[in-house]
């Protein structure tokens, strides 16, 4: 068996409500988003083939995956999943290697297809339902998570439905005193009953605020405080102490594309206490679940960054994995990490669980006429 054609199909997606502040989405009652996505298909001569649905970062992904195309995927062996990983490492080494994942993920979606088997049966998953926390848009000023009070009646909101936990990222504009406020507020409405963490998403601009923001959140008994620092957690030494000065389980590494290798860094020299990873940043399962090991073995804790069919299979065979991440949410506009699948597989079941699908590969199905009627490019390559 071997692959013949790779087929990147591109089209956008249409986000309601939903606008930016510097790049960070929020709830928009006047604006419509339309960002770019795209479906990867590797298909093999006998017909086999397996899917990756992207979301984020496009560009540099289709981009990187046409780099290593021909002399790295055509004409492999599909299953070989860890030597194509390993020369697709390799061959991006001189960029952050954001073609990996979407290759990874379509082999083992491909994989799935041929011994008709689930990617979490072929990972050897446990589990069939997911813990999951909700994880909200930004702090907006446009009416709808716009302040404490917001924030504290749609934590309650999801409470009702079963989640969790609850995780709110920061004002866009930098605004440790409003982010400190909406902690208060869901410590005082939720904290006795789910999980809170707040994601500052690189915002604070200096240490002061790092450290303020933080002190709030041991005095609040948060599970974790997520990637403060503005230069994305890159410096170690910052961050280590930080880590020395709070209780709060620091979360990092999510904007830090050194994959396994530096994630081994970072731990043995205790500049983070719990570590995100991404099938669709970090090199898809393989080397998210590379991330996970390495994590396992300091005996700590691996969070999956946002969604996808792909952490729903992976984190059903981690064990040193809390919550499953469900976003990005708000009272008024739904994400886009359902369309481009037929149904909504990414929605949570009456106990607030996120199932994991137990269909062939992904056990998800492409919309199709979706991806047709938004449809903005197409290449085939074939070989």
């Amino acid at each position: 068996m071997r692959i013949n054609e790779i087929e990147i199909h591109a089209f956008d997606y249409a986000a309601e409500r939903t606008g930016t502040v510097g790049g960070n989405w929020v709830y928009d009652p006047d604006s419509t988003l339309e960002p770019p996505g795209f479906v990867l298909t590797i298909r093999t001569a006998d017909g086999t083939e397996g899917h990756y649905r992207g979301f984020a970062f496009t560009p540099p992904m289709v981009a990187q995956i046409r780099m290593v195309a021909e002399e790295h995927v055509l004409g492999r062996d599909p299953l070989e999943r860890r030597s194509i990983w390993q020369d697709c490492w390799r061959a991006l080494r001189h960029t952050d290697h954001l073609g990996v994942g979407p290759i990874d993920v379509a082999l083992w979606d491909l994989a799935g297809a041929h011994h008709d088997a689930s990617v979490s049966t072929l990972l050897g998953g446990g589990r069939d339902a997911l813990p999951t926390y909700a994880s909200t848009t930004f702090v907006d000023d446009n009416g709808g998570l716009d302040g404490p009070e917001a924030f504290a009646d749609f934590a309650a909101e999801c409470l009702d439905r079963g989640y969790d936990g609850f995780k709110f990222h920061g004002h866009p504009e930098v605004r440790p005193d409003v982010d400190i406020a909406i902690c208060e507020a869901l410590a005082d409405r939720v904290g006795d009953r789910m999980a809170l963490m707040l994601d500052a998403s690189s915002l604070y601009q200096t240490y002061a605020d790092a450290l303020e923001v933080g002190r709030a959140l041991d005095d609040l008994d948060f599970r974790w405080y997520e990637d403060p620092f503005h230069d994305g957690g890159v410096s170690e030494q910052a961050v280590r102490k930080l880590v020395a000065e709070l209780d709060t389980p620091m979360l990092g590494l999510e904007h830090v594309r050194t994959g396994p290798y530096g994630v081994a860094n970072s731990l043995a020299t205790e500049a983070t206490d719990l570590v995100r990873a991404s099938a669709h940043l970090d090199g898809g399962i393989t080397g998210a679940l590379k991330i996970a090991e390495t994590v396992e073995s300091f005996g700590l804790d691996v969070e999956l960054l946002l969604g996808g069919p792909a952490h729903v299979h992976l984190m059903s065979a981690l064990r040193n994995a809390s919550f499953f991440e469900h976003g990005l949410l708000n009272h008024g506009s739904d994400w886009i990490l359902n369309q481009g699948f037929e149904g909504d597989p990414e929605s949570v079941d009456d106990d607030g669980r996120m199932v994991v699908p137990d269909g062939p590969g992904l056990g998800v199905d492409i919309d199709w006429a979706f991806v047709e009627r938004r449809r903005t490019g197409h290449t085939r390559i074939e070989g």
